[in-house]
């Protein structure tokens, strides 16, 4: 098996658990044009709620576009809990 082999054809789903279903919502919303505007043919991405939990399910045709997909999908979903962090915080702050 060459090396260029090791991961073709990989998938996987990731499963994020929020404390509040209005956060997955918030989540989704702001991932979901990334997913509308995906310019990969080799990756196909889908999420969906369930309940508290946000569910991302991957599929690639071999490691390298997995790889891009996989890290993008983790940072967008980083970043946007941090911001919808910072906006609770901020809402909860007396100035």
């Amino acid at each position: 098996m060459s090396s260029s082999n090791v991961l073709a054809g990989t998938r996987t789903e990731l499963v994020f658990e929020f404390e509040d279903p209005e956060d997955v919502e918030v989540i989704m919303g702001s991932i979901e044009p990334e997913i509308d505007g995906h310019p990969s043919d080799r990756t196909s991405v889908s999420i969906k709620k369930d309940g508290n939990n946000l569910r991302i399910h991957i599929e690639s045709q071999d490691s390298a576009s997995f790889r891009a997909s996989l890290n993008s999908y983790l940072r967008w979903i980083k970043l946007s809990s941090e911001i919808l962090g910072l906006k609770k915080i901020d809402q909860n702050c007396d100035v």
